[in-house]
């Protein structure tokens, strides 16, 4: 029964992906974003109360017992903070729905953590889907390339209405790429002929997806790379040759197109590589910062940046560690105590986890200084992949008795805790029909708008506009 059903939960992400890639209107909500988030609830709340199994089995294990007596009190206070600073808040349920999100996301990644050590076969396949996935956007990529250059508009986005959105999800899924795991693989069983294609077809994905982010002008991204392949380079020592053949080969191709094409139309297709500005970044990492010491202490509450003076139209300051402190205070810290007790607890095992996927890893977290990355619905998915799967890698037998484990106990009452209070405060959009978020800037935080608390019936007036209000 339980392999049933943990079988099950490993499909949830391509499917998860599949949708958001493919553009398919299987929603009941106005906006694609608006319904990515809708399916990415239902997916943390799946996954948590289905694997809860899991974590009290607990087979595997990331932390030994020593640093187990640390953490227990941390996460304590860290959940106690965290509820008063939501509760002081001046929209409280937003502020609420923003702690559970991120709980639950963190509470996925250790579930998908042991589920991939678990099933590494069906991981292997499951992650290669999620790799070549926003081909069925991309796929419109060399269409658009070929419609500019006639004169066209060149878009490829699809219901990615924000291109930034596109390259935040696109990044780790390049990474799975390049890691080349389940049918991505090849074998020898494979015809030469069989070989040379899926050869073929890999390097011309890559270059695609390369493509895409060189087209938008994605520095954040491309260094984000550009920094995950040197710092992984730098630390493993062996197999340097096979494992970066794939990413520096695409990567010149895709540079030498993108040349060619500039060469034949000097006009961007998007923003360009060479821009001077930090694209407003600066500015919002000030307002973060000054939020903060403004209150040091609780914070403004989850989700509540935007809010605050002086306005600016973006909904979040480009940067997770920015936002956590801005919002969350000295919570920000306690969690970043808990991430570098996490790497000190296996940073020992790193040599074990693939040269290309340490790199994604890196990239990501830089990314998230840089992006909404870790903000985003699909992005967020699509980068839980990458984090779970490294994890897996450093996961070790738990020996110690189950009826001694404390933390577990306190863990599952999280998850049931921040699972009632996302269904409390956001059931009622979940079942929402026709409906949107929407307000006069549309800045994407939560929802598309990310002002709205809640999603609204979309109502059309006498001269074709949408009518709503806008409620925090």
């Amino acid at each position: 029964m339980f392999h049933i059903i943990n079988k099950s939960l490993l499909i949830l992400i391509p499917i998860f992906c599949f949708i958001a890639f493919s553009s398919l209107s299987a929603y009941w909500v106005k906006a694609p974003y608006d319904a990515w988030r809708i399916y990415e609830i239902l997916l943390l709340l799946t996954t948590n109360v289905l694997g809860l199994h899991l974590l009290f089995k607990e087979k595997y294990q990331i932390f030994d017992e020593k640093i187990r007596k640390i953490i227990f009190p941390l996460i304590a206070l860290l959940a106690t903070l965290v509820f008063i600073s939501a509760w002081q808040a001046d929209y409280s349920p937003r502020a609420f729905a923003d702690a559970s999100l991120y709980f639950l996301l963190m509470s996925v990644c250790l579930i998908y953590t042991n589920l991939f050590q678990h099933y590494k076969k069906i991981t292997e396949n499951m992650l290669a889907c999620v790799a070549i996935l926003p081909m069925l956007t991309l796929i419109f990529l060399p269409v658009a390339i070929w419609d500019r250059l006639q004169g066209g508009i060149g878009a490829w986005t699809q219901s990615f209405t924000n291109i930034r959105m596109l390259d935040d999800a696109l990044l780790p899924c390049l990474f799975l790429l390049w890691l080349r795991i389940g049918f991505l693989k090849g074998s020898d069983q494979l015809s030469k002929p069989k070989q040379w294609l899926l050869k073929v077809s890999l390097y011309s994905i890559s270059i695609i997806y390369l493509l895409s982010f060189l087209f938008h002008g994605a520095r954040a991204c491309l260094l984000a790379i550009i920094t995950g392949l040197i710092l992984s380079f730098i630390y493993h020592k062996k197999n340097k040759l096979f494992d970066f053949k794939l990413p520096v080969l695409s990567g010149l191709g895709a540079l030498s197109l993108y040349v060619i094409y500039h060469q034949i139309l000097p006009n961007p297709i998007g923003s360009t590589l060479a821009r001077t500005s930090s694209s407003g970044r600066l500015d919002l990492w000030l307002k973060a910062l000054n939020t903060w010491l403004e209150h040091p202490i609780l914070g403004v509450g989850g989700n509540h940046f935007l809010l605050q003076q002086p306005y600016t139209v973006i909904a979040h300051p480009h940067n997770i560690g920015l936002k956590f402190l801005s919002e969350w205070g000295i919570s920000a810290c306690l969690l970043l105590g808990l991430i570098v007790l996490l790497y000190r607890q296996v940073k020992h095992k790193i040599s074990n986890v693939p040269p290309i996927l340490l790199a994604g890893t890196v990239a990501i977290f830089v990314n998230s200084m840089l992006s909404g990355s870790l903000l985003y619905p699909v992005s967020q998915i699509t980068s839980l992949c990458v984090l779970a799967y490294t994890l897996s890698f450093c996961l070790s037998l738990n020996t110690a008795p189950s009826d001694k484990n404390s933390m577990k106990y306190l863990w599952m009452l999280l998850i049931v805790l921040f699972s009632s209070i996302l269904l409390v405060v956001h059931g009622q959009d979940i079942i929402c029909k026709d409906c949107v978020s929407i307000d006069f800037e549309g800045a994407p935080a939560f929802w598309d708008s990310g002002r709205s608390l809640h999603l609204e019936p979309y109502i059309m007036n006498n001269l074709g506009n949408p009518i709503t209000n806008i409620k925090l």
